[in-house]
């Protein structure tokens, strides 16, 4: 079994998986329902929601797994070139660990939630040193706490040629990746190591070239023996714009696997910005398409898990980020404002219930 696998698949799992009739819609969290088939569920959460009494509560009901959205961004963990401050992080980690939840990190590279002096700093001659020792001393400070690593994030972009031209490849070129991977890997050799991508998911022109590059880089580095073990997919859904085509979404997914890598869902929501006003209206079509979703992916032995982005809408980005026109708050996430489950919950634990249960060992 992978590290993905063996570190954030709870205990107890094989037996959990050796029968008993699927749950009825109204009992066990989304977790459960997971488990049982042998994958973990979880949600991102930020500091206020650990102060939300409605919601940690929930958190608790329905998750094994809580990812910090930004405790182990550079901006937050190493505000000053020669300061980290872990302070953040260490709360969700102490609030993980005493309720038992499982935890992974993100991201240790990105184009994205980099601090000022970073972006002023970094050039060809100092960039390796300032990757690699970020990563050995975060990654090493929460080693054997944090399961799983999105090592780096949305490196891809075939309108520049392949790889996205952040400040990281036009310092280091593509082997920044490279570095990254190994890094993390020398800092916790039990971690599971994640490359983590938007826009793979839809059968849009523009998403197909992003599904090639993507198949293009992980082959590249499964054959030079850079240590990713899974693709995460982003899985920021829409549930008006585009067409969900299953029959293509679960063909990518097999040639992921087909390189001997996992798949983990790693930031689910469902925006509802192009959709009528009516709330019923807007639940069915975000309830039909996230179902719809699960059904292409969870048949593939290669997924480990599913994470949503928050688990309520009380706490949500895309209102700020994607609002409606008719400034209505959206409604992309499994339980709604006041916590309770709306009918993409109910979708998503029949898509769990109805999956096919995996053998303990056979998504890795």
């Amino acid at each position: 079994m992978s590290p993905i696998s063996r570190r954030l698949v709870l205990s107890g799992t094989a037996a959990i998986l050796g029968g008993g009739a699927d749950l009825p819609p109204h009992r066990g969290g989304l977790h459960l329902r997971a488990q049982r088939k042998g994958l973990f569920y979880g949600a991102a959460v930020d500091q206020v929601s650990l102060r939300d009494p409605l919601l940690v509560p929930h958190v608790l009901a329905e998750c094994g797994m809580l990812v910090p959205k930004d405790s182990f961004t550079w901006a937050i963990v190493h505000p000053r070139p020669d300061r980290f401050s872990f302070e953040r992080a260490e709360i969700m980690l102490a609030f993980a660990g005493r309720h038992g939840l499982r935890v992974r990190g993100r991201s240790l590279l990105s184009h994205r939630a980099n601090p000022d002096w970073l972006d002023q700093t970094l050039t060809s001659q100092n960039a390796e040193k300032l990757l690699t020792t970020h990563i050995r001393d975060v990654v090493g400070r929460f080693r054997r706490r944090v399961g799983e690593w999105d090592v780096v994030d949305e490196a891809i972009a075939p309108e520049e040629g392949g790889l996205r031209r952040s400040a990281w490849f036009r310092a280091l070129g593509p082997r920044y990746i490279d570095l990254a991977f190994h890094a993390c890997a020398a800092a916790d050799p039990h971690a599971g190591l994640v490359l983590n991508e938007s826009g793979l998911e839809y059968a849009t022109p523009e998403q197909e070239r992003r599904r090639g590059a993507m198949l293009t880089l992980l082959a590249d580095l499964r054959a030079r023996g850079v240590p990713v073990q899974a693709l995460g997919l982003q899985a920021h859904l829409t549930a008006a714009e585009y067409r969900l085509d299953q029959k293509v979404l679960a063909n990518f997914c097999r040639d992921v696997a087909g390189l001997g890598l996992q798949i983990v869902i790693t930031e689910m929501d469902i925006r509802d910005n192009d959709l009528p006003a009516d709330v019923a209206t807007r639940d069915h079509a975000i309830a039909a398409h996230g179902r719809a979703f699960l059904e292409a992916m969870l048949p593939d032995p290669a997924l480990a898990g599913i994470v949503t982005w928050g688990l309520s809408d009380r706490r949500q980005w895309l209102d700020e980020t994607m609002p409606r026109i008719d400034q209505l708050p959206q409604r992309p996430l499994p339980l709604d404002a006041e916590m309770r489950r709306k009918p993409l919950w109910y979708a998503m634990a029949a898509a769990l219930d109805t999956a096919p249960a995996k053998q303990v060992g056979t998504n890795g």
